[in-house]
């Protein structure tokens, strides 16, 4: 894509919901069996094919940092503060020259107002600029009442 004169890359998104999942599944991996007697190693899973998704995604970045000169830009897709910022980081340490916040948040509770949802978004971006240093933009929805100053309020970071 470099040769082909591509300006900067955007990787496909790290989904919060990958995050949580992998910290589930390796928690059911190590365990698997600990009631069980406890010489038996085969519970435990194999290194070679348990791969964990953030590691992997983090390692791609570094790797793409050694062959491309052009930015890479990292994305997270998620919808809670929680989550972001640890990985922000990471994905930070790990080369990427800017980061995409993809936010996507399905409000489901009809008491949220649309200054609340809105303030979720705030917050999540106040929460990863806190932790990095490189640029961060946020992806924003359509959906909103008021898309400019959605982005107004996002600029002031």
């Amino acid at each position: 894509m470099e040769d082909a004169g591509a300006a900067a890359v955007v990787m496909h998104s790290l989904f919060e919901e990958q995050l949580r999942l992998e910290r589930y599944e390796l928690h059911h991996h190590l365990t698997q069996g600990t009631d069980s007697f406890p010489e038996a190693l085969t519970y435990f899973p194999d290194s070679i094919s348990f791969r964990v998704g953030p590691e992997t995604y983090l390692e791609h970045i570094h790797k793409a940092k050694e062959k491309v000169s052009i930015p890479i830009i990292a994305s997270l897709n998620g919808s809670s503060v929680g989550g972001w910022t640890n990985y922000a980081k990471q994905i930070q340490q790990a080369g990427a020259d800017a980061l995409e916040l993809n936010i996507y948040y399905l409000p489901t509770d009809m008491e949220l107002t649309s200054n609340e949802i809105e303030q979720t978004y705030i917050d999540i971006l106040r929460a990863v600029k806190v932790v990095v240093t490189i640029p961060v933009a946020v992806k924003l929805s359509p959906y909103f009442t008021n898309t400019a100053n959605m982005a107004k309020r996002s600029r002031i970071f």
